[in-house]
């Protein structure tokens, strides 16, 4: 889909980026290959409008016994992602995003929902926008907790359908297809192309 239905985007919607990380960008056991695929859709987004361009970082402890409650369990499991094992550079924002990203538009977060950002929260509190255009990685994981969490504060959600992907093509797909469309009324979703094509920011 790529005319939104319930019309185009104004000068006060924002863009934000989730999670577009070396954590998943380089080979290791949270390597996600199709996100190498979107990086090229959510650069042209971002240099189109560098200044409404925001970015989430997923920071994991330094080690398992630092994680609260089931995310010590979590980690656990994970344990060569931890900071201790992988290095506080596998953190960085992809290289090509590095250099977009505005200062004080990076937030860092310990949970799947960038909402859990004190400092994110805070900002889009502030900023009061009038709708997020949504990219980054996982489709089904990250992206999905901040849809939610989204609609859950009244904010209209946009995914670009072109600028999201997973480790798990299935369940990209089926929140495209099936997860998404559920909240019709909330999340819409459109193309990059789309929205390099419209007057978006305006």
């Amino acid at each position: 889909m790529s005319v939104l239905p319930f019309g185009p985007l104004d000068g006060e919607a924002w863009h934000l980026c989730i999670d577009m990380q070396r954590l998943f960008l380089e080979p290791g056991e949270w390597f996600c290959p199709a996100g190498l695929e979107i990086l090229p859709a959510i650069v042209r987004l971002t240099g189109h409008a560098p200044d409404r361009s925001a970015f989430t970082r997923f920071i994991t402890p330094m080690t398992a016994e630092e994680a609260p409650g089931r995310w010590r369990h979590y980690y656990k499991r994970w344990s060569s992602v931890t900071r201790a094992e992988i290095g506080d550079a596998a953190m960085d924002l992809h290289a090509d995003l590095q250099s977009l990203a505005k200062p004080g538009l990076v937030f860092d977060k310990a949970t799947h929902n960038g909402f859990d950002s004190e400092a994110l929260a805070a900002f889009l509190e502030e900023q009061a926008p009038s709708a997020l255009v949504l990219t980054g990685i996982e489709t089904d994981v990250c992206v999905l907790a901040t849809a939610l969490s989204a609609v859950d504060r009244g904010i209209r959600v946009v995914i670009a359908s072109d600028a999201v992907a997973s480790s798990d093509s299935a369940a990209h797909r089926a929140c495209l297809e099936l997860v998404y469309p559920r909240f019709d009324q909330q999340i819409e979703q459109t193309t990059c192309a789309a929205l390099l094509a419209s007057e978006w920011p305006r």
